[in-house]
């Protein structure tokens, strides 16, 4: 896998803001200073990895460079990661036009909250449960180590 990396991506334009050398991402990863890391396979962008001192976000894109999964992570005590928010998008065929959302907000004691939005006819629908949480915890990335947070299935 392929990373380049920049300041911001742009998901109106689909691509990056501003192309940052791999040593300007690297001194903004060791001052805690955020910057975006970009995965590709060969020429297409598959995963955006936000980076910050506070947290990690990472947007699972498609074949349309459309984001369709959004997974934010915070940053606890001990440089830990702690996936806090998995938001679903679903899209109108082809065209950017999204159709539906699902948003998961997650907490370190088990409660999950659920919200299925209908983009079309503005129904929502919102569910609470408590579940288990282990497989919401990661490492904070070491520079250019982010293939470990792309994974789909927690």
């Amino acid at each position: 896998m392929e990373i380049l990396y920049c300041d911001k991506w742009s998901n109106i334009k689909k691509k990056p803001w501003k192309i940052i050398s791999e040593g300007t991402a690297n001194l903004c990863h060791t001052k805690h200073q955020p910057y975006t890391a970009i995965l590709s396979e060969g020429s297409k962008p598959k995963f955006i990895v936000d980076v910050s001192d506070k947290s990690v976000s990472v947007n699972f894109l498609d074949n349309l460079i459309r984001k369709h999964l959004q997974y934010d992570f915070e940053v606890t005590k001990g440089d830990k990661l702690f996936l806090k928010t998995a938001i679903y998008w679903e899209y109108e065929g082809d065209t950017d036009s999204e159709t539906s959302c699902m948003i998961f907000g997650f907490q370190e004691n088990g409660y999950t909250a659920m919200e299925k939005r209908n983009l079309k006819t503005g129904e929502v629908e919102e569910r609470e449960t408590y579940g288990r949480v282990e497989g919401n915890w990661e490492d904070y990335p070491q520079f250019g180590q982010y293939t470990y947070l792309c994974k789909e299935e927690r």
